[in-house]
């Protein structure tokens, strides 16, 4: 049962105590609420009320609901703070969360208009094209490709990137140190396939993030389209003086 709170609407007293609760650390980032079944039983009120107590938490950031899963208390998001050079893997131990990766293809193929106009190579030209999901404690918060040409990092295809750094390899083992990169954003809103793989629903939030990498010489060496879960990944810029 919930706290008398004479002129208060039920679903604010039941959002009042789901906060409490997951303010408490009873119900904690990533677990899961009790069902509306449950959460009716328990607050003695109808289904619309539960309904209308998730939808405000929803509004607020506090849970998600999964489609055909249930309602999850929602993680906080990292902030990544731009102002330089970064990679993802020591940027989500920066977070103190353990990065991981998932390889979901390595091959070569051919370069398409807008990756050939990005590494200033020819439509067709071969590229090294590594698709990966990036992952924090073994969530997956972002999935990329990579295209690379393939002329000037010939058997990069034949290597294993489920447990080493791209940019690490490139810097030790081929001698091209990634040392600048541009960044360009977009909001997006997810597709089926890119849920699917991160563990959302088709439509929610995302953003979208392309990457192009440059060597010491100023070289192009990597164009990458990512795509970033809005709820467990920010950006912000911090401004000084004019």
């Amino acid at each position: 049962m919930i706290t008398e709170a004479p002129g208060l609407p039920l679903y604010r007293r039941i959002q009042a105590d789901l906060r409490d609760r997951i303010g408490s650390g009873d119900l904690p980032p990533g677990s899961q609420l009790e069902t509306e079944q449950e959460l009716m039983a328990r607050y003695d009120v109808s289904r619309a009320t539960v309904r209308q107590a998730l939808a405000g938490l929803v509004a607020d950031g506090l849970v998600e609901i999964r489609r055909g899963r249930g309602t999850y208390v929602r993680k906080a998001a990292m902030e990544h703070r731009l102002g330089g050079f970064y990679s993802y893997s020591r940027e989500i131990e920066r977070h103190g969360m353990r990065p991981g990766t998932r390889v979901r293809s390595l091959r070569i193929e051919e370069a398409g208009q807008r990756v050939a106009a990005v590494l200033e190579i020819e439509p067709g030209d071969p590229v090294v094209a590594l698709s990966r999901v990036r992952l924090a404690d073994d969530e997956a918060i972002v999935t990329e490709t990579s295209y690379l040409p393939a002329d000037r990092f010939a058997g990069l295809e034949r290597l294993d990137f489920s447990a080493r750094s791209l940019y690490d390899t490139l810097s030790g083992e081929v001698g091209v140190r990634p040392v600048r990169a541009r960044e360009s954003f977009e909001p997006v809103l997810m597709s089926r396939t890119e849920a699917a793989e991160l563990g959302g629903s088709a439509g929610s939030p995302a953003l979208r993030v392309e990457r192009t990498t440059y060597d010491a010489d100023g070289r192009v060496i990597e164009y990458c389209r990512s795509t970033l879960r809005a709820d467990r990944y920010h950006y912000s810029v911090e401004l000084g003086d004019v």
